[in-house]
């Protein structure tokens, strides 16, 4: 099994922030599943401008991420990436119970 995996994931340069991050997506989709399913999420409409469920801000939250550090890099470079972090976990949080 391992075998098979380092041949199917060879043609990525694995770091520890890599491995990590991607490990801690899955593991947050793990339990966002298990989540709904002992709770089942209801969508509501916050300040977002569209009907919106637990999965879905969850979603948004992610993706928010990812272009808050790819506009950090455009304009300002590998510099401080603590700040695009922190603005990240203060987007996700209030997009999460306010979105």
């Amino acid at each position: 099994m391992l075998h098979w995996f380092q041949d199917f994931t060879s043609w990525m340069y694995w770091t520890l922030p890599s491995v990590l991050g991607i490990g801690g997506l899955f593991a947050a989709i793990g339990v966002m599943t298990v989540w709904d399913v002992l709770s089942p999420s209801v969508a509501r409409k916050g300040f977002l401008p569209i009907t919106t469920t637990r999965g879905d801000r969850f979603f948004i939250g992610i993706i928010s991420t990812i272009a808050i550090f790819l506009i950090w890099l455009a304009f300002l470079g590998q510099t401080q990436l603590w700040a695009p972090l922190g603005i990240s976990i203060v987007w996700f949080a209030i997009e999460g119970i306010w979105g």
